[in-house]
């Protein structure tokens, strides 16, 4: 595989891409709906799938390690690239998670003001996609949820670093880096260039609670939890909204 490749499924597995691709011409009038289509269309049946099998994998996880199940917490991107004449671009997105201890997840995301929420429930077994501009509910249920094998986040390549163990938002992490050179003309660059990953993951809440990414490409992302609260959430967060339309929807593998 690719480097390009790599660090492309590397983005979307740590949810980065709806940040970078805020940095893009505002001054285009057509940039809003556009940005709102691609927000749209990160989540695909196949995404949705993904997010059910992590509340499952998060469960199993958590609750054989005897950890706390229910909490909730921001993760808060900054995304700064680079730009011509000493310039900077930067922007800043902000996604919000809530579990509880019977598994269930809500995830909160919005881009360009169109706003996404996720709602995995295993008790139900199914995984819903909340779309308030247009009051709609897709459901994916049954057995196109099961899956194989988890999907996993890719590894990237070169020489990887142990950070040791510290505290991040109030939890354990432990943490790693990575650097490794895109050589020159692999991929058009005229000159090599060099990627940096350092991630830092808690076994307390199974997720990676801070990564900095530092390639040309894309500029420097750093993304670290915040506003971390352990305690029961309120059943009626995972509660669909009222009058809203539900519709079924299939996987299409």
């Amino acid at each position: 595989m690719k480097v390009s490749a790599i660090l492309f499924s590397l983005l979307v597995a740590c949810q980065i891409l709806p940040a970078a691709a805020q940095t893009g011409d505002m001054t285009r009038p057509d940039v809003t709906g556009i940005m709102q289509a691609h927000h749209a269309d990160q989540f695909s049946p196949q995404r949705l799938r993904v997010e059910y099998n992590a509340a499952v994998a998060r469960l199993r996880i958590l609750a054989g390690a005897g950890k706390p199940l229910a909490y909730t917490y921001d993760y808060v991107t900054d995304t700064s690239i680079a730009l011509a004449g000493g310039n900077a671009q930067k922007s800043q997105t902000k996604t919000s998670y809530a579990y509880d201890k019977d598994g269930r997840s809500r995830t909160v995301s919005s881009s360009f003001g169109l706003e996404r929420i996720v709602i995995a429930d295993p008790t139900q077994h199914a995984v819903y996609l909340v779309c308030p501009e247009r009051k709609e509910v897709l459901r994916l249920q049954g057995a196109a949820l099961d899956e194989a094998a988890p999907v996993q986040p890719p590894v990237a390549p070169g020489a990887t670093t142990d950070l040791g163990e510290k505290v991040i938002a109030g939890v354990k992490a432990n943490g790693s880096r990575s650097e490794f050179t895109v050589p020159a003309g692999a991929q058009g660059n005229e000159k090599p260039l060099v990627h940096k990953v350092e991630t830092w993951f808690s076994t307390d809440l199974a997720t990676v609670v801070y990564l900095q990414l530092n390639m040309p490409e894309f500029g420097d992302i750093v993304s670290h939890v915040d506003n971390l609260k352990f305690g029961d959430v309120p059943a009626s967060t995972f509660a669909l909204p009222e009058g809203y339309a539900i519709r079924d929807i299939a996987l299409h593998e």
